[in-house]
């Protein structure tokens, strides 16, 4: 029988032999202990449970916050709505250089003197307050880098939840927030012309997929693995809403289509992908 050998064992106990009889009842503590080897042995490495399936009432896969039906979402958005590869190669490209900008702040001296004069106090167990935050400003690099990764996480869920949220919202972006002259503003790269005013397409979750993408930009790979069902989930939540748009909505499909692309390129979900190679 084979043992494992890579921890060390706590107590010295000879593994059961060709000649162990699992059916008896173990008399001694050695005994005891070998009928454990033994039926660890005896368990797979790995155990799936099975998929239930229900036709009447489909299951629903949950992120914690937000919930999909498990079948794949259908692009059936209009053909003018879809990026092109050449679209979508120089987005992602872009969000590439963002990434390795913010890596490189992150290994200065500069980011150490920056997060002791950040200071924006903000309670992650009050989605209201969180929501209020994220409506009126923008999602400053040096703001999300002062925010630990776990609370970045939280905070992707919730705005998951508010890109599937059907209420209007009444928020509108505040500029009272000074620009950040000493690191590129990720938000930024969310508008056509590169400005650091926030989208005005008429799209009212605008600011819900700034705060995605500059948080995606900022998350320390590599990532749990419910966050990258997180990731899976909001972006088929952006084919769903682009599914919803029309063939002359096309301002409102480019945030959509962006966190789509970057999400399957760069977060190993290729099968969400519009252009796959």
């Amino acid at each position: 029988m084979e043992v494992d050998t890579i921890q060390k064992p706590a107590l010295a106990v000879d593994p059961p032999d060709e000649n162990f009889d699992p059916d008896l009842i173990p008399e001694t503590g050695e005994q005891y202990l070998q009928k454990v080897m033994y039926e660890r042995g005896k368990c797979p490495v790995v155990v799936v449970a099975a998929k239930p399936h229900n036709r009447h009432n489909p299951q629903k896969v949950l992120t914690g916050l937000g919930a999909l039906p498990t079948d794949d979402v259908k692009n059936v958005a209009p053909q003018a709505l879809m990026p092109t590869k050449e679209w979508e190669s120089m987005q992602n490209q872009k969000f590439a250089e963002l990434r390795d900008i913010i890596t490189s702040y992150r290994g200065s001296a500069q980011y150490s003197e920056n997060l002791q004069r950040t200071h924006v106090f903000l309670n992650f167990d009050d989605r209201k307050q969180l929501h209020e935050y994220c409506a009126n400003n923008l999602p400053y690099v040096r703001i999300l880098l002062s925010i630990p990764q776990r609370n970045l996480e939280m905070l992707l869920e919730y705005l998951h939840e508010w890109l599937q949220d059907t209420e209007p919202t009444s928020g509108q972006s505040s500029q009272d927030e000074p620009s950040d002259p000493e690191l590129c503003d990720a938000t930024s790269t969310m508008t056509p012309t590169g400005s650091k005013e926030p989208l005005r397409t008429g799209c009212r979750k605008d600011w819900i997929t700034q705060w995605i993408y500059a948080i995606l930009a900022c998350l320390i790979l590599p990532l749990e693995p419910y966050i990258h069902s997180v990731l899976r989930d909001i972006a088929k939540s952006c084919i769903t809403l682009r599914n919803e748009l029309k063939q002359e909505d096309e301002a409102k499909v480019l945030p959509l289509n962006l966190l789509i692309s970057i999400i399957s390129k760069n977060f190993k979900q290729a099968d969400l992908a519009d252009n796959v190679p």
